[in-house]
């Protein structure tokens, strides 16, 4: 059939697209008609037919559809037995609630939630090796309180909700409390945006519109849900799709967010063990490929459309990578110690001359509830001090802000700045205290933003997750104040420990870590729907000179930031070149011998398309940076050319390593018998938690110059993964992308999405941490 005319939906082959219902323009394939119309209409893209059109033949899927199509499948044969829970499916019926050491409820569920997913696989990277199509499955932990929302508003333990009242001023409180904070329904998963109370309605009292039943009735009989208080009040008035509304009673939701005590305990409540995640990974295939003649509902489903799966779990030869040296203060960390450094690094002595030492003013913000913060103080800066660094504190605060709540936070930061004369080297110190007992404090982006324009460091401690002031365990208050005594000094640009990479690697190199940050969305009053804020991009460029430690004490460290349409991750290209040529200015480095790139946030499908952009435009940078350099390394097309190696980071992946007898494998296990379809791939297991099974991290060489043939990407990475200088032990990914995860999410909190941040003033400070 013809193109449609400009502007109408191509509706004229309806009866006649695959099966499969694929877009011809595009790899997409979708669920059902509707979904693959409203794409072509948005996109002006045709779907697949099964005839001739504008004299082309309908094509075979190619490699990317079948993938996406086997995923389509996949998530339909799911979802008809087991219940979705954001990218996840659960069993609603099969759920624990864990107790403390007295038996008593934590007051939250945890429920098995499975994640598949299909993908491209060979064992080796030989282009002539054939592809398997591989299904991964992973079993994580979903949390939900079992506190409703109606226990919240009425007081947990109310014999009798419905005959609660609220107040206009209760009211009040109320919608400052939830409005535009996101419940779940407890009886199917879905999560919701609050955007009103019904504070003179009760489920029994409340019609449904169109249905002329109650809300009560309507979940007695269509969902088979009979609620305990009909009652009580108020109703909940959550954003459904396309905007609609959507009245709930509040006994049938709960919270989102987790009390702060339950968040420190989540590594054990909330953590699957390899045993326990290997039968579970074998309860979904055998349930997704049932056997025999009674195939339970929804299994079968990939059988009938001709999809098989193997027996046996995908076999992987393992390679233990070693512990790369790691010293601090001339001192090496004992292999012993090679999984939690913090006791080595507390007992550093970097015997810096006092007479060269930086004099920090401290401006010690602290919150009105809090007593004894001078004795707080004097605790970080004994130990800042005990480290004789290059940086010290001084005996008393030079200044002292008494901060509250909120706009009594950073109003009291922002008045004192404004109207106070300030020295040089100003530090500042705030002993914050979240309302509510929060875990976040609401004022801490708009503080940091703040002090972010005139390129101020600063440092949070939040007391509702430990009382310093009054400390049950002196013990953990120390290694707590001991970890803000190490951010402040790497704050100020010290490195607290250094790391050997290869010996391999051209000298001085330059080190690029890219990530961009996506806010969630949420319920904006004035729009009447979800919005989601912009995204944030985050370039980081890190400079080292030589393979000596004593001649990397002081961090050469240069990051940028840029705001981008919500959810768009690509196009990074211009910031890239940006900040690389800034970086290599702010420290005078001209000639560079090498650069490696290390790429978070990109998915198969678009590597190649990110890679053609990003890449030259480095290049272009470091080209810049060495012309009329006597003696630069050879020139191509008329520009200096940087050996340079890009590499992507993929860290949420249901890919996981167990022993064949079902344990966890050790940390810095190395696997290159997974590879992707088209660019070489290793995997890092980075971490090795006691409580749960390690995740590996995937990393895609995409592209490296034969200069660097000789440097080991796996070896490289995995001493990178040494350097997190807020983390004393491995961590997933390489230290540069990390701290680019770090400063776009920071950036992204700010009110202005860190469009005021004074880069040039934080060259050589990791001041995002």
């Amino acid at each position: 059939p013809p193109s449609p005319p400009a502007g109408q939906p191509p509706t004229s082959a309806l009866n006649e697209l695959a099966l499969d219902l694929r877009c011809d323009d595009c790899i997409h394939s979708f669920v059902d008609e509707n979904a693959l119309i409203m794409h072509c209409r948005e996109t002006g893209h045709f779907p697949v037919t099964d005839r001739e059109r504008d004299g082309m033949v309908s094509r075979a899927a190619n490699r990317e559809e079948l993938v996406q199509y086997a995923n389509v499948v996949l998530k339909r044969a799911l979802g008809e037995k087991l219940a979705r829970w954001g990218r996840e499916y659960i069993d609603p019926k099969s759920s624990t609630e864990p107790m403390d050491r007295n038996g008593r409820s934590l007051g939250v569920r945890v429920f098995k939630a499975y994640s598949c997913e299909f993908g491209w696989n060979k064992p080796n990277p030989s282009k002539a090796e054939p592809l398997r199509l591989v299904l991964t499955a992973d079993l994580r932990a979903k949390v939900m309180r079992t506190k409703s929302l109606l226990d919240v508003l009425c007081g947990e333990g109310n014999p009798n909700p419905e005959r609660t009242t609220f107040d206009a001023r209760a009211q009040t409180q109320i919608k400052n409390a939830w409005l535009s904070e996101v419940v779940i329904a407890t009886y199917d998963k879905r999560c919701y945006s609050v955007v009103d109370f019904v504070f003179d309605k009760s489920p029994a009292t409340l019609p449904v519109e169109g249905l002329g039943m109650s809300h009560a009735d309507y979940f007695a009989k269509k969902k088979d849900i009979h609620l305990k208080h009909p009652n009580a009040r108020p109703m909940v008035v959550v954003q459904g799709r396309n905007n609609t509304r959507i009245h709930l009673p509040c006994e049938l939701v709960c919270g989102n967010e987790l009390d702060p005590q339950i968040k420190m305990k989540l590594p054990s409540i909330a953590s699957f063990t390899p045993d326990v995640r290997l039968e579970g990974i074998e309860e979904m295939r055998r349930y997704l490929i049932p056997t025999g003649k009674s195939k339970r509902a929804g299994g079968g489903l990939l059988t009938s459309l001709g999809f098989g799966l193997a027996d046996e779990l995908i076999k992987v030869k393992v390679t233990r990578l070693s512990l790369p040296v790691i010293t601090a203060a001339g001192l090496s960390v004992p292999d012993k110690m090679g999984g939690m450094w913090a006791p080595f690094i507390a007992r550093a002595n970097y015997k810096v001359n006092p007479k060269y030492a930086v004099a920090l003013n401290v401006v010690l913000v602290g919150h009105r509830n809090i007593r004894n913060y001078g004795d707080v103080y004097n605790k970080i800066r004994d130990m800042v001090n005990g480290h004789n660094a290059k940086f010290r504190l001084g005996d008393k605060p030079f200044a002292y802000v008494q901060a509250g709540d909120k706009n009594d936070h950073w109003g009291a930061v922002e008045r004192y700045f404004g109207g106070t004369k300030i020295p040089n080297n100003v530090f500042v110190l705030d002993l914050c205290k979240p309302p509510n007992r929060s875990a976040t404090d609401p004022a801490y982006h708009v503080v940091k933003s703040y002090l972010g324009r005139g390129g101020y460091l600063s440092q949070f401690v939040n007391f509702n997750t430990y009382d310093h002031a009054n400390p049950r365990d002196v013990n953990k208050s120390g290694l707590i104040l001991q970890g803000v005594a190490r951010q402040m000094l790497s704050k100020c640009g010290v490195r607290v420990w250094w790391v050997n990479i290869p010996r391999s690697l051209p000298l001085p190199a330059v080190f690029v870590g890219v990530d961009v940050f996506h806010a969630p969305r949420k319920y904006d009053p004035k729009a009447g729907r979800r919005m989601a804020k912009e995204s944030v991009a985050a370039v980081i460029v890190q400079i080292i000179r030589s393979h000596s430690p004593e001649e990397n004490s002081i961090v050469e460290v240069y990051c940028e930031t840029e705001v981008r349409a919500a959810g768009k991750e690509m196009e990074l290209g211009s910031v890239m070149s940006r900040t690389v040529s800034n970086a290599l200015k702010a420290f005078s480095l001209p000639a560079p011998k090498s650069c490696v790139i290390w790429r978070d946030g990109v998915g198969d499908n678009t590597i190649s398309q990110v890679a053609a952009q990003e890449v030259p435009a480095v290049r272009s940078a470091l080209a810049g940076s060495m012309r009329g350099v006597v003696g630069a390394a050879a020139v191509t097309g008329g520009r200096q050319k940087v050996p340079l190696a890009y590499i992507i980071c993929q860290k949420r992946i249901n890919t996981k390593l167990l022993t064949e007898d079902g344990k966890a494998v050790p940390c810095g296990a190395l696997v290159t018998d997974l590879q992707g379809a088209d660019y070489r791939t290793f995997y890092i297991n980075g971490t090795s938690p006691p409580y749960s099974t390690p995740k590996p991290a995937r990393f895609v060489l995409v592209e490296r110059d034969p200069p660097l043939a000789n440097v080991s990407p796996s070896q490289l990475s995995w001493a990178l993964c040494h350097d997190y200088p807020n983390w004393t032990g491995p961590i997933k990914l390489p230290s540069p992308v990390q701290m680019a995860h770090k400063l776009a999410e920071l950036a992204g909190g700010m009110p202005d999405n860190g469009e005021s941040l004074d880069h040039e003033k934080y060259a050589g400070k990791i001041y995002f941490l």
